[in-house]
């Protein structure tokens, strides 16, 4: 199977896997099925944006999120929850406590909560990220930290 083929099927069997898009007690169920290629369409970084992200999906204890990023992410930590983030395209460096990963198309990785990390891109960049608990904006603490070597 080609590489380009098992992004898309692998995010959307992440997404049916973990529930999202179960409806709430007193809410319309939203769709179960997020297409990322119309998304990306629908949703461009623009020029002069450094990042982008947009709310995929919310279900009990988990949010899916496609975030682009054109340069780089500030080194940052969540207190409340977890991160798995598959790259959907581009390349670029993920700095994840102090060690220093090569990354690109097709890589999957998790981000523990509490853990700092960064990432500087090499190429724009699209993830799908799934967080647990959902993600809340709030809980994206920055810090100053050096990058170490990759």
């Amino acid at each position: 199977m080609k590489a380009g083929r098992i992004g898309p099927m692998l995010a959307a069997g992440l997404l049916l896997m973990m529930g999202a898009g179960a409806p709430g007690a007193q809410q319309e169920a939203p769709s179960p099925v997020v297409r990322l290629g119309e998304i990306l369409k629908a949703h461009p970084l623009k020029e002069g944006d450094t990042m982008t992200s947009v709310e995929l999906m919310r279900g009990d204890g988990v949010s899916a999120h496609l975030f682009q990023v054109r340069s780089r992410m500030r080194p940052h930590y969540h207190k409340e929850h977890s991160e798995t983030v598959y790259l959907l395209e581009g390349s670029g460096i993920l700095i994840l406590g102090d060690r220093a990963y090569p990354v690109n198309e097709g890589t999957l990785l998790m981000i523990p909560r509490g853990v700092i990390h960064s990432y500087e891109a090499k190429q724009p960049t699209s993830v799908l990220s799934i967080f647990d608990t959902p993600f809340d904006g709030a809980d994206r603490i920055f810090v100053d930290q050096p990058a170490p070597s990759p």
